[in-house]
């Protein structure tokens, strides 16, 4: 296992070419939101470059090191520990498209075992915002959301959803989330459609279902366009690219919804077919993930589905019913063995 001091050791050019870029951001958009959020700890990129470089250099070994790791790996944890692993830390926006697969095969798997029939509104509870690739770091695309594209790619093409009729509703507390998707239909009802980059290391050991998957991810949504070019540093980076069509970004509309705290009080006709929440219940304790779980319960219709990656407490308030589960692998790693996630299906009794 690599220490911290030697992780910092091998990151500090990273460090270093950051910190140069934090002092001069340009019009990009990540550049100038990281610079924000550093100046808002009261440091100037521009005159404090040592100081920034030791802020960054704290910040790394804090991720690194959290406590909320030593939990993950230790096998004596009690089974709330592991289940709410990040309740100490702050939501985080990032997204990628391996859960997306898992939702996949878990709505590929409902649809055989007769769990699930055509659906009309779907909810997604914090869709994400790729500000950086989280597993290799590929910034060389504009920032992104995935989930909501991935998804109604993946019932358009499993014939779940009628496109027409199809309805998604994403809710998230973040400002710059729901921004972005606002920004999004803005350009959509101007005729514009959205981009959508998915970036692939060949050299990462992912599986052929993955591989698979990523080959045709997106194809229901619009049409395959020419794609950013990588640059050299990036290295073996496949890249596909989709201008996501107008109609299918003016199907997806922003809420600002905190869903520990609040819900959408619906008519029996506007009750959600599907919820997916995934790499979310993981920050929340027992009693929130509770009142977070009641909360779309209350939003789903009976016979509903609740979709999620994070196995979440069953009380008896909750009228949600583990109905069944879908287990995929995204990678197999030497010396670490098969990577992938469990996604659970909930039915709403």
């Amino acid at each position: 296992m690599t220490r911290p001091a030697e992780a910092i050791a091998g990151l500090k050019p990273r460090i270093d070419d950051f910190a140069a870029a934090l002092a001069s951001p340009g019009q990009d958009e990540r550049l100038r939101f990281a610079r924000g959020v550093v100046e808002r700890r009261g440091i100037d990129p521009a005159a404090s470059a040592g100081r920034l470089r030791r802020y960054l250099e704290e910040r790394t070994t804090s991720v690194g090191g959290s406590i909320e790791y030593a939990r993950l790996l230790n096998p004596s944890a009690a089974l709330a520990d592991k289940l709410t692993v990040f309740r100490d830390r702050g939501l985080s926006t990032d997204t990628a498209i391996f859960v997306n697969f898992g939702i996949d095969r878990a709505l590929q798997a409902m649809k055989q075992a007769g769990a699930a029939s055509t659906m009309q509104r779907i909810a997604i509870v914090g869709p994400g915002l790729d500000f950086a690739d989280k597993l290799e770091g590929h910034d060389f695309y504009p920032v992104q959301t995935i989930q909501p594209f991935a998804l109604i790619d993946s019932l358009l093409r499993l014939e779940l959803a009628d496109e027409r009729v199809l309805h998604v509703t994403a809710f998230d507390v973040s400002p710059r989330v729901l921004a972005h998707l606002d920004a999004a239909r803005t350009r959509a009802a101007a005729g514009t459609p959205y981009s959508l980059v998915l970036p692939r290391n060949t050299d990462r050991p992912w599986t052929p279902g993955l591989v698979e998957y990523w080959r045709q991810a997106g194809a229901r949504v619009g049409p395959a366009v020419n794609a950013p070019a990588p640059p050299a540093a990036a290295g073996s980076v496949d890249v596909r690219a989709i201008a996501v069509r107008p109609s299918i970004v003016s199907a997806i509309v922003p809420i600002d919804l905190d869903i520990v705290a609040g819900r959408l009080d619906l008519a029996p006709g506007e009750l959600f077919d599907l919820v997916v929440v995934t790499n979310l219940f993981l920050y929340y304790d027992v009693f929130e993930q509770s009142l977070a779980a009641a909360n779309i319960a209350r939003m789903l219709r009976p016979g509903g589905m609740l979709l999620t990656n994070n196995r979440i407490f069953e009380v008896p308030s909750v009228p949600l019913t583990g109905a069944g589960y879908t287990d995929v692998v995204y990678m197999a790693l030497p010396g670490v063995g098969d990577t992938g996630d469990r996604v659970i299906w909930y039915e709403r009794r």
